[in-house]
């Protein structure tokens, strides 16, 4: 017998070295990306399975080649961008199948680079070796044959017993959790619905009217907007030259808060309604937004937006904008977006009436491309030399329209708020939001109210916010106390935040900064 297989291995050494290379080279970028210990090992015992499979079987061989060779250049993609936990991968495909064409075009132009082009160069090279094998290389194996195919179902009986890769590691759980993913899209839209009947038949108290003290309320939802690139947080450069002016007359409070989340889609949510970071979804669902408790107080309201009319993937975001009496959306998309000035040539064409209104504006702010979101000629920096001074001048322009909205409304009982849905990552090197594990700078955002009346309530909310900084997860009952149309001030201290989504959740304490 042991002279058989000596025979038979010197016969096929060819073929032996062959397929060991091409799965070598599979396993490879898996091997350079793995998150830890535990998954590196199931990849060694993975590669061993490879090396077993064409000793019996050229088919079965080249669907596992091809299937991880795919495999790795989606995770490849989000390590190299992103960082790379097994958590993360479920969100990531999430988006891409639930998210519209144009924001996949967008993404595609934003974080496609040449290291993915590398990556995807290596896969088809492995896969042009694969062609290769399948062509030229035959095997004459007996004793082999037998060995292999029962080391292949010995080793997959006993890790699936075991670990159960199909459902825990990756590359084998793709499948799965794009399965997952169509579910929780149907999930959604029924969520969706179940949400609008709620709605349609919650019954909410009026508050007293005496203690209404604004006729016109504002609140400016910025986009990506890290407080740390703001001069009226400290920062070097003169980027908020308008809020500075407006803290001179001392009825400007700054705050000092952090985002609930990474995620556009979760963080409006979270900010508007009674959705907080640990009691996401059944709280979504049974809740109303801010706009539905001003609209029941008799306030007329606005969700006016310039962000991309609202795609599958934000469903809840457009559940909330029809709460509202009127809605506009300028832009289709994010690529064809104009400048925020778009969303003041429509206020100033409103024909708003004297009694009172309450208006959710939603910016384009820093979205990236940031070289797209400001007026060229108004810019901080004339000529920017990098993506920082181009970040820079996203937020010198969003303080352009913080003013023009100001001029607009000044001579109202008028409040007006600031805040962003989320931080953003920057420097020389990378940009972005979204990572996990996260970085502190996702969720430091700016969180600033203006008021032109006197307002006890905005002083006891300054002097609270000096025992800590506020989790914006509450931010629609701060807007509610202190316009007078709720008594329940209810405010977060949390330091828990979530990450990409609902079920990561981390300390911003333990978080690093991203510089």
């Amino acid at each position: 017998m042991k002279q058989k297989i000596q025979t038979e291995f010197y016969t096929n050494q060819s073929y032996f070295y062959f397929g060991t290379l091409i799965s070598v080279l599979t396993i490879l970028p898996q091997f350079l990306f793995s998150p830890n210990s535990t998954h590196t090992l199931f990849l060694a015992i993975t590669l061993i399975v490879l090396i077993t499979i064409p000793k019996f079987s050229k088919i079965l061989f080249s669907v596992f080649i091809i299937f991880i060779n795919l495999s790795n250049i989606l995770i490849g993609h989000i390590a190299l961008h992103w960082g790379y936990a097994l958590a993360d991968i479920k969100p990531r495909i999430e988006v891409a199948f639930l998210s519209p064409i144009y924001e996949s075009k967008e993404y595609i132009a934003r974080y496609i680079d040449y290291r993915d082009y590398w990556l995807i160069l290596f896969s088809l090279f492995v896969l042009f070796l694969l062609f290769r094998f399948l062509r030229h290389f035959t095997h004459s194996y007996k004793i082999f044959r037998i060995i292999g195919s029962g080391v292949f179902a010995l080793i997959l009986v006993n890790v699936t017993f075991y670990i159960n890769p199909i459902r825990e590691f990756e590359p084998f759980s793709v499948p799965c959790e794009i399965c997952t993913v169509m579910d929780d899209k149907n999930k959604i839209d029924q969520i969706m619905k179940a949400r609008e009947e709620y709605i349609r038949h919650i019954k909410i108290l009026e508050a007293n009217k005496k203690k209404q003290l604004y006729d016109k309320i504002i609140i400016v939802m910025g986009e990506s907007a890290n407080k740390n690139h703001m001069a009226l947080y400290g920062y070097k450069y003169p980027t908020t030259p308008f809020l500075m002016s407006l803290q001179q007359t001392h009825q400007l409070y700054v705050l000092d808060a952090i985002a609930p989340t990474n995620q556009t889609r979760y963080s409006l949510p979270i900010d508007l309604t009674e959705a907080n970071v640990h009691y996401y979804e059944d709280r979504y669902l049974h809740s109303c937004s801010i706009l539905t408790n001003f609209k029941t107080n008799h306030y007329e309201t606005y969700w006016i937006s310039n962000q991309g009319r609202v795609g599958k993937n934000d469903s809840s975001i457009s559940s909330m904008a029809s709460e509202a009496n009127t809605t506009f959306f300028a832009n289709l998309n994010y690529l064809e977006a104009k400048t925020d000035e778009v969303l003041l040539d429509y206020l100033n064409k409103l024909q708003t009436n004297s009694g009172k209104e309450m208006f959710l504006v939603h910016i384009m702010g820093s979205h990236s491309d940031y070289i797209n979101r400001y007026n060229k000629g108004t810019a901080l920096f004339k000529n920017a030399k990098n993506i920082v001074e181009e970040y820079d001048n996203s937020i010198h322009y969003s303080d352009y329209i913080l003013s023009q909205i100001y001029e607009r409304f000044k001579n109202d009982k008028l409040l007006l708020i600031y805040l962003s849905d989320h931080g953003e990552n920057i420097n020389l090197d990378n940009n972005g939001h979204g990572f996990l594990p996260p970085f502190k700078d996702e969720y430091t955002v700016p969180f600033v109210i203006y008021s032109t009346v006197k307002n006890p309530r905005l002083d006891e909310l300054y002097r609270d916010n000096k025992k800590g900084y506020f989790n914006l997860e509450n931010f629609n009952d701060i807007v509610q106390y202190i316009s007078g149309i709720s008594n329940h001030k209810n405010l977060s201290y949390s330091h828990d935040v979530m990450a990409v989504e609902p079920t990561n959740i981390y300390d911003f304490d333990t978080l690093e900064s991203f510089n």
